[in-house]
């Protein structure tokens, strides 16, 4: 996001005395003058602007006004020393929908950008690029978000981690944790855990693989390792459900 305030240090205050990366922004630059934002804007895009509005030269408002019209998914936020409904009004007419009069309060700051957040991460869940669907995942009412997710731990099962799974749609590890443990019932790892097992499986039964081969596929480092997961779920080694297989077909 970007922050545009002329009094130099409301300006720095609001960048350097708040925690930013805690919550998972990135302040990529500051600015005097709405007509200086402006000029970068027309080069640049972001995805949060923090303005005032009276300024000399071009207002606040100008500015949300222009970026609106380059890039209406922008989320914008007026911080003011004016109660004055006439602004308000008509930030509201940009799509401006947290106005915040100074002094802010840490609560709120808090409060709106975890908002903003949340709402940053859906939007990009909705637009997100799928990876190649080597299965059908789940229903079709099933939450979009929580299908994408299951969709890349299905395709990358070798390599995946909470991490990953968190870049790839662009969310918070911590966030991404939390919201899948609300969809699911279920915590991202255990469903991780079962995931793989699963596939193991389905390659000891129907392929030909070696097991240290499999166990590579499915994420783990060595045999050793796969085989205690896997006869936590099974009950048996890898080899003995394989054999089992080859017995049940007979």
């Amino acid at each position: 996001m970007i922050v545009v305030d002329d009094e130099r240090e409301i300006r720095k205050g609001f960048c350097n005395f708040f925690p930013w990366t805690e919550i998972d922004f990135n302040i990529v630059a500051d600015f005097s003058s709405a007509q200086e934002a402006d000029e970068y804007l027309q080069q640049n895009k972001v995805d949060v602007l923090v303005t005032d509005i009276r300024m000399i030269g071009m207002s606040g408002l100008d500015l949300i006004e222009n970026e609106s019209k380059r890039h209406p998914e922008t989320s914008f936020i007026v911080v003011s020393g004016y109660r004055d409904f006439d602004y308000a009004q008509r930030a509201m007419l940009f799509g401006v929908r947290h106005y915040l009069v100074k002094p802010i309060k840490y609560a709120q700051i808090m409060e709106v950008f975890t908002q903003i957040h949340r709402e940053l991460d859906e939007h990009r869940i909705q637009s997100g690029t799928l990876p190649p669907k080597p299965e059908k995942i789940d229903s079709e009412s099933e939450n979009p978000a929580i299908r994408k997710i299951k969709e890349f731990i299905h395709a990358h099962y070798e390599d995946v981690t909470l991490e990953s799974a968190a870049q790839y749609i662009r969310m918070n590890p911590y966030y991404l944790s939390t919201f899948f443990h609300q969809h699911t019932g279920e915590k991202f790892i255990d469903y991780l855990m079962t995931a793989r097992m699963k596939e193991a499986a389905r390659l000891l039964s129907g392929s030909s693989l070696r097991i240290q081969d499999i166990a590579r596929r499915v994420g783990y480092s060595t045999s050793n390792s796969f085989s205690r997961s896997f006869r936590l779920t099974y009950g048996m080694t890898p080899r003995e459900y394989r054999l089992q297989g080859r017995t049940d077909t007979q």
